[in-house]
């Protein structure tokens, strides 16, 4: 009998933080298009170094629920580090790995990071907004995402995870 999991409406960054704690060794994280920061404030929670890097500042939020729907509410004076910019390939050079979860025009330029400064990363591209390239020439942009990053000699693995929308991880391999 296989059991079929019900996919979360919510809880993208939990489910995103899950996998990175899995299949990673805590380091130096770029949190790129991170919003409100609850990514990198759980990954800061475990020992991790992580910053968001936003051209849009947004404070972390108040509470939010975990995955055992429990409600967690988050001390006041918490902060994560924020560079409140876009992403530009050179920013790259001082994380281990790169995550863009919904970062609009910046999913090839963290391939292009990865590529030059030897780094890993992990995507859940959803869109070509604003990536400088022709939207209509592509019919599977995440397909185009992993040629793109293994035309630079990355290696690249999918994975779905367990949230509503678009849900697949693109992530290099070593």
């Amino acid at each position: 009998m296989t059991t079929t999991l019900k996919r979360m409406k919510k809880f993208r960054s939990q489910l995103v933080y899950e996998f990175i704690i899995s299949h990673y060794i805590p380091g130096k994280v770029a949190d790129i298009g991170g919003g409100k920061g609850l990514l990198s404030y759980l990954l800061n929670q475990s020992g991790w170094d992580s910053t968001v890097i936003d051209p849009v500042y947004q404070p972390l939020p108040t509470k939010y629920t975990n995955l055992d729907k429990k409600k967690i509410k988050i001390d006041g004076d918490a902060t994560v580090p924020h560079i409140t910019s876009p992403f530009e390939k050179e920013m790259g050079k001082d994380f281990d790995l790169l995550i863009g979860l919904h970062s609009h025009g910046s999913n090839l330029r963290i391939v292009d990071a990865a590529a030059e400064y030897h780094k890993e990363f992990i995507l859940l591209p959803c869109c070509i907004i604003n990536e400088g390239i022709d939207p209509y020439s592509v019919t599977d942009w995440l397909e185009y995402i992993e040629e793109y990053a293994n035309k630079k000699g990355i290696m690249t693995q999918r994975e779905k995870l367990n949230f509503k929308g678009q849900r697949t991880a693109i992530y290099s391999i070593s």
